[in-house]
C-alpha cells in the first residue's frame, strides 16, 4: 500500500528535468508541500528538512555518494 504523504529526500540530475529546471535559475522547488533547496555542486535538490545532516556530513569530509546512501531509507 503506498504511502499518501510520501515526498522524496532527494531529486537528482535537477538541470535535466524538464519540471524541475526552472527551481535550478531560482535556488528552490517546492512539491508535495515540502521545500527543496538547490545544491549546484550535486545538481541535485535536497528537501529542506535534510539540509542540516547534508552541511554536517559534508563537514565532516565524508563524500557525496555516502550522504545518498545514508538517506536511502528515509
Amino acid at each position: 500500500m503506498a504511502n499518501k504523504e510520501y515526498t522524496p529526500v532527494l531529486f537528482l540530475h535537477g538541470s535535466q528535468q524538464p519540471y524541475l529546471s526552472i527551481g535550478v535559475r531560482y535556488g528552490g522547488i517546492r512539491f508535495n508541500g515540502k521545500e527543496y533547496v538547490y545544491l549546484p555542486r550535486h545538481d541535485a535538490f535536497l528537501r529542506k528538512d535534510h539540509v542540516r545532516k547534508y552541511n554536517n556530513h559534508m563537514k565532516e569530509r565524508k563524500s557525496w555518494d555516502s550522504f545518498i546512501e545514508m538517506i536511502k531509507g528515509e
